[in-house]
Formats: structure tokens, C-alpha cells, sequence
């Protein structure tokens, strides 16, 4: 049975790292090494899992660098076949790992996937919103550019859905840990660019947890997020080999640059100008985005985007609304 390295960077996850270990526990793949990287935590929470006592648990500290040094760490001290990583609040189905380890089986260059359902506080009302936009490929590029909003749309896939052969990822460079923002996107295009395939794995679930206070990396929006985003995006317009300058990939690009200068405007105008910059030079993009209430659409219908979130950015932040 193949050995299955489980990741976890854990900084003040005290509140919900006992239900993360045992979604990891009762996994029905049990050859498993779980290592846990500690960032610093000041919250009981390295106390509490130093008191664990498992013979596959292996806890480390290590200076507070964050979530990507840490998995760079728990990466070097990684012996296992398969790697998984795993945020330190998330969960997943109990054959997650063995039927994703199933699928990969002769396939040392492949990597596997499967839907992630977000959810607030339990999994029984959560979302999946990313059906449409996994399937199984050897076409690894398309399966990104398709991800990225090659065809108008675009989705996520969250860090611990995927599980890569460490054969795969030891050709990889480790996460770059100077990124805050769009840290797992970036390392998982370069990961899944240099992949031979894509394996989709229906009959699993990824549980991604939201915080109601929007405390999730995803949902930052300060300037150092924002200039993160900018540029895992640019590392990622640079990974493409076989599709790089075709529709599909200008499309994606533009896109994705969009959504970074919608983020940005008005407050942030040096990142929204580099990435106007970005969506002209890839032909555009006529993607639109909900901006908010009725009063708010109605402004970015009769006079865009730009002027419907700049008024909504003036009531925010001078009316107190």
C-alpha cells in the first residue's frame, strides 16, 4: 500500500483542527504519515496536537513564514508516495485519499482531483460550484485555461482537492513563499502545466471551510493581496507552452487580469493600471461583474463598472453604509 504524505500548515487553528486530524484519521487509506508544520501559533494549538499520541504524527515548528514556507517544510520532510496537502480547518470525505491514490495508480506524472463543496458550519449546506469544469485530460493546459475562463466562465480549485505523486512535485520549485495571495493557484499551474494528465475523481469531496468574517486568504482585498494576486497571475500567464497565444489562453488571461483591476479600483490605482495594461495587451475582455444591490447595478448599467464600484466605494467608506 502506497505511503500517503499529509501536510498541514497550522497557525491558531485550535478551533477546528480536531475535526481536520480526524477527517485525516478516519481516512480509509490508512498507510498515511501525517506531518504538521507549526507557524508560530500562539492560540493551544501546537499544545493541544503535541499531546496526541500517534505513531504517524509527526509535529514540527518552525518560524512564523507562513502557509507556504510551512508546506515547504512539511514538503522536505515528506516520505511518502503520494503528497497531500491540507488546510488545517478543511475537511474530506473518509475514501478521499484512497480512491484519488486508486486513480493515480500507474501514473507517476499524473495528478488527481475532485469537487470541493464550500461550506460556512457544516458540510450538509455547503456548495459545490466547480462541476462543470473538471473532468479527466491529458490535455493539462486546456484544463486550466477552461478553469481560468477560457469560455467566459471561471472557477477555483482549493488546495486539498487535488493529491500529486511526490515523483511530480519533486520536479516542481516549491511554493513561492513570497506570494500572500493565490499562493495554492500558482503552484498548482505550475504543477498541473508540467503534469501528463488530469484525473477527475467524482465519488470523492473536498470540504473547504468559509468564515463568515471573511478571514480566508481568498477574500483579502489589502494592497499586499492584491499585489499577490497580480503577480501569481503574471507566473501563471508564463507556464503555458502548447496553448500560449491561442484564444482560449487570451481569453483566460484577460479575464483573470479583470478581475484583479475590478478588485483594485478605485482605492488601488497602480495595480488596476498594470492590470488594464495586461487585459488590452490579450484583446480585452467583456466580462461584467455583480457589484452589489439594485441601486448598484443600475449604476454600472447606465454608466460601467468603474463608476458604480467607485460610488460604492465612496458610501462604504464616507457614509459608513
Amino acid at each position: 500500500m502506497p505511503l500517503v504524505s499529509v501536510i498541514i500548515p497550522n497557525f491558531n487553528s485550535l478551533a477546528h483542527i480536531e475535526e481536520t486530524l480526524n477527517a485525516v484519521f478516519n481516512q480509509t487509506h490508512q498507510n498515511i504519515e501525517l506531518i504538521i508544520v507549526d507557524d508560530g501559533s500562539t492560540d493551544g494549538s501546537f499544545e493541544w496536537i503535541s499531546k496526541l499520541n500517534r505513531p504517524n504524527l509527526k509535529l514540527v515548528r518552525s518560524p512564523r513564514k507562513g502557509a507556504c514556507a510551512a508546506r515547504n517544510h512539511g514538503l522536505h520532510l515528506a516520505k511518502g508516495d503520494f503528497i497531500q496537502f491540507l488546510d488545517a480547518d478543511d475537511l474530506f470525505t473518509p475514501n478521499k485519499i484512497e480512491l484519488q491514490v486508486t486513480a493515480l495508480k500507474g501514473h507517476p506524472q499524473a495528478i488527481a482531483v475532485c469537487n470541493t463543496k464550500h461550506f460556512y458550519k457544516t458540510v450538509e449546506n455547503g456548495v459545490i460550484t466547480d462541476e462543470e469544469f473538471l473532468f479527466t485530460t491529458y490535455d493539462t493546459e486546456a484544463f486550466l485555461l477552461n478553469l481560468y475562463g477560457a469560455n467566459g466562465k471561471q472557477n477555483m480549485v482549493q488546495t486539498s482537492a487535488w493529491l500529486a505523486p511526490k515523483t511530480l512535485l519533486d520536479v516542481i520549485a516549491p511554493w513561492d513563499e513570497s506570494l500572500s495571495k493565490d499562493q495554492d493557484g500558482e503552484y498548482f499551474c505550475r504543477v498541473v502545466t508540467r503534469a501528463n494528465q488530469v484525473i477527475y475523481v467524482p465519488e470523492v469531496i473536498n470540504y473547504y471551510r468559509k468564515h463568515v468574517k471573511g478571514s480566508n486568504i481568498a477574500n483579502q482585498k489589502q494592497l499586499k493581496h492584491l499585489k499577490s494576486q497580480l503577480d501569481a497571475l503574471n507566473s501563471k500567464a508564463e507556464q503555458f507552452i502548447e496553448l500560449k497565444g491561442s484564444k482560449a489562453y487570451r481569453n483566460a488571461m484577460a479575464l483573470q487580469y479583470k478581475l484583479i483591476a475590478i478588485e483594485a479600483y478605485p482605492q488601488h490605482q497602480s495595480i488596476y493600471k498594470k492590470a488594464i495594461e495586461k487585459i488590452n495587451a490579450y484583446g480585452g475582455s467583456t466580462y461584467e461583474p455583480v457589484l452589489g444591490g439594485k441601486i448598484i447595478e443600475c449604476i454600472k448599467v447606465v454608466f460601467g463598472w468603474r463608476e458604480a464600484k467607485s460610488f460604492s466605494f465612496f458610501i462604504h467608506k464616507y457614509l459608513k453604509i
